[in-house]
């Protein structure tokens, strides 16, 4: 989560430069390919098969919804504010576990969800002068990416992480190589928002030492998303996601340090609030299962 918060950073400093869809195609070239030269030298051209394609490009239209989303508002809004919001995503996934896979989510997880939402309305303040429909873009992001758990429970075991990884971006890069040219065939909004500017800004040249910063940034994401893929294919969710909400610190520390962005109270409380409710739901989560896991060994004895 370190890595990624320090990934996202090079992103948003690369953004106040150039336009976020040139920064995320040329990103999400230098991923794909580490990613295929890892697992080439590694695994071989085995790798590259999988028994789940319409689950894995599934995955990359998810993927590139959730970050591209996310890095669009994170171009107008600090890095602290954006993870605090991003990170309803375990809200979310209760919330469709119980509407999609059919799961019991009892009251005290439901009460849970409730009290996070209720944190992210108050911290977003909507009608209020503040608000900026570019602070909710990062709720919208995490309920994309909540999507991405519910289909790795279909995947489970029988895809090595590599490989996920692969099709995932693949599927990304190529909807944002098509969303690229859409972008670049249409005449710029005359419009006075600043985020839509961005993303109808002009390619240019990136300049040496910005190139450096985007292969480090790539680099650093494919780490990232190794490890990530990795935790939650061979651990169960509960004993991971606690550890995802050490993304808002990592956020908040370098935000804080690049940008000199100080969380305001309400992004302070608000995020206090999510992380808490968050972590109860999934503390509950692993009870139910241990509670479950005692059952069935009871009904086998």
């Amino acid at each position: 989560m370190f890595a990624f918060a320090t990934q996202d950073s090079i992103i948003k400093l690369l953004s106040e430069r150039y336009s976020v869809i040139e920064i995320l195609m040329i990103r999400l070239a230098i991923v794909l390919t580490l990613l295929l030269a890892v697992a080439l030298v590694w695994q071989g051209p085995g790798i590259l098969r999988t028994r789940r394609p319409r689950l894995m490009f599934a995955r990359g239209v998810l993927a590139f919804f959730a970050f591209t989303t996310y890095y669009i508002a994170l171009s107008a809004i600090p890095l602290a504010e954006a993870a605090v919001v991003y990170m309803t995503a375990p809200l979310f996934v209760t919330l469709l576990s119980a509407l999609i896979l059919r799961e019991r989510v009892g009251l005290h997880r439901w009460s849970a969800v409730v009290i996070g939402f209720g944190a992210v309305v108050y911290m977003l303040d909507p009608g209020s002068s503040l608000f900026r429909i570019e602070a909710a873009m990062p709720l919208f992001s995490a309920l994309c990416y909540a999507l991405i758990p519910i289909i790795n429970r279909h995947i489970g075991l029988s895809e090595h992480a590599l490989t996920m990884g692969i099709y995932t971006t693949a599927s990304y890069f190529v909807l944002m190589g098509l969303t690229s040219l859409v972008i670049t065939s249409l005449p710029a909004p005359a419009t006075g928002n600043a985020t839509l500017q961005g993303v109808f800004q002009d390619w240019v040249t990136l300049q040496a030492a910005d190139w450096w910063l985007l292969l480090l940034a790539g680099a650093i994401f494919t780490l990232a998303l190794l490890g990530i893929t990795q935790a939650y294919r061979i651990a169960v969710v509960s004993t991971v996601a606690p550890f995802e909400y050490s993304y808002i610190l990592s956020a908040s520390l370098i935000g804080y340090v690049m940008f000199e962005d100080v969380p305001g109270p309400r992004t302070m409380i608000g995020g206090a609030i999510i992380i808490a409710s968050g972590c109860y739901i999934i503390l509950r989560e692993r009870e139910r299962r241990g509670q479950a896991a005692v059952a069935a060994g009871d009904s086998v004895d």
